[in-house]
């Protein structure tokens, strides 16, 4: 007799997803809610699913959990549009961002009018860092460069 298994690929989000959705389901007392998302978010960080930070460079980084641009423990000042750019690079920092892909991500569309709006945004980001990390890939998009950073903080 020969068995058979069946292996299919299981999606713990759905898994997780569908126990905290039976579970909040019934009546909760805020308490006992808080101490138990308090003790979810205590795991995931222990488990290393979660990068808190992103290192940029020396005592430089993307703080992900407040999303936070810190260099030398001083927060860097962003717009709502500039801190929704560094997290869309922050997302993937060894992607390559095409034009399109970012407008549509910041104003929810393309067009001419927005692609300028999209240069000076980069413009005025590119002076609040330490360091220029973004780079243009001509005819293309943007991409984050760390290549020559640490030179640059000696």
């Amino acid at each position: 007799m020969t068995v058979r298994m069946q292996v299919r690929n299981v999606d713990l989000t759905d898994i997780v997803h569908d126990y905290l959705k039976e579970y909040l389901i019934t009546p909760l007392p805020k308490e006992k809610l808080d101490q138990t998302l308090q003790l979810l978010i205590s795991e995931i960080r222990q488990s290393g699913f979660i990068q808190e930070r992103i290192t940029l460079g020396d005592e430089f980084y993307w703080d992900t959990l407040r999303e936070q641009l810190i260099y030398k423990d001083q927060i860097i000042t962003l717009t709502k549009k500039e801190r929704e750019l560094v997290k869309l690079f922050m997302s993937d920092i060894q992607r390559d961002f095409p034009y399109s892909m970012i407008l549509i991500r910041l104003w929810g569309e393309t067009s001419p009018i927005k692609q300028d709006s999209l240069k000076t945004l980069i413009k005025q980001l590119r002076k609040k860092l330490p360091v220029n990390i973004i780079k243009n890939i001509f005819g293309y998009g943007y991409t984050i460069d760390l290549s020559h950073i640490n030179e640059t903080f000696k």
